[in-house]
């Protein structure tokens, strides 16, 4: 329902700005990565995502779709000949850098065996 909400948001404001105009022009190509973006990108990556919170944590599937943009900057890379640069790097680094600090426990078991979570 939101994502048909949103979808018909823009369509109002494309078609009140006269940027929908620009579709007549598209070609098939043009078509069929729309497409692919919408159906791929957008509605299966949401039913993914909801099949995927039944199944486990949050945490963990938040984490899977993290990796997306670093998937899309390396493939990126290979694809279309993207340039390694100093930001790509430091974005990676910066999305592995979370992933890690999403995923790593920071209870701690004493002696007695109680567990407790670290303070910084």
């Amino acid at each position: 329902m939101g994502m048909g909400a949103g979808a018909a948001m823009l369509i109002a404001v494309g078609a009140l700005t006269g940027r929908v105009a620009v579709l007549a022009e598209f070609n098939a190509a043009q078509w069929a990565a729309g497409a692919y973006l919408g159906i791929g990108g957008g509605a299966a990556a949401f039913i993914l995502w909801v099949m995927a919170l039944e199944r486990t944590t949050p945490t963990l599937v938040a984490n899977t779709m993290t990796v997306n943009p670093i998937a899309a900057g390396l493939l990126a890379t290979q694809l279309v000949g993207e340039p390694i640069t100093l930001n790509l790097l430091i974005g990676l680094s910066a999305v592995f850098a979370g992933i890690w600090i999403s995923t790593t426990d920071t209870t701690t078991v004493s002696k007695s065996g109680a567990k407790y979570a670290r303070s910084s």
